[in-house]
């Protein structure tokens, strides 16, 4: 029973051995999408009418939105914003 099990063994290892050579190439396209990609490639796909730099305020409203605050100013801008304006009633 053991030799015939070793035997077995031994042609169905050859098997593999012999597909393992064979190298079937494939050449297609795969077009889907993932859930997570990790990385984004923006490639652009036509050429631009200018090549001059356009001037963005991004980093300059970037700062001053992200800029470091106290805890303690941030309390108080808090309770002017919800503060309700005083109207002055005009009599006339």
């Amino acid at each position: 029973m053991r030799d015939k099990l070793i035997i077995l063994m031994s042609v169905i290892c050859t098997g593999f051995t012999a597909r393992a050579e064979e190298i079937t190439t494939l050449e297609s396209t795969v077009i889907g999408s993932q859930e997570q990609p990790k990385v984004l490639y923006i490639i652009p796909w036509k050429q631009a009418d200018s090549l001059q730099r356009l001037d963005s305020s991004l980093a300059q409203n970037f700062n001053t939105v992200f800029k470091h605050q106290e805890l303690s100013e941030l309390k108080r801008e808090i309770q002017l914003l919800s503060a309700k304006p005083v109207v002055e009633e005009k009599n006339e």
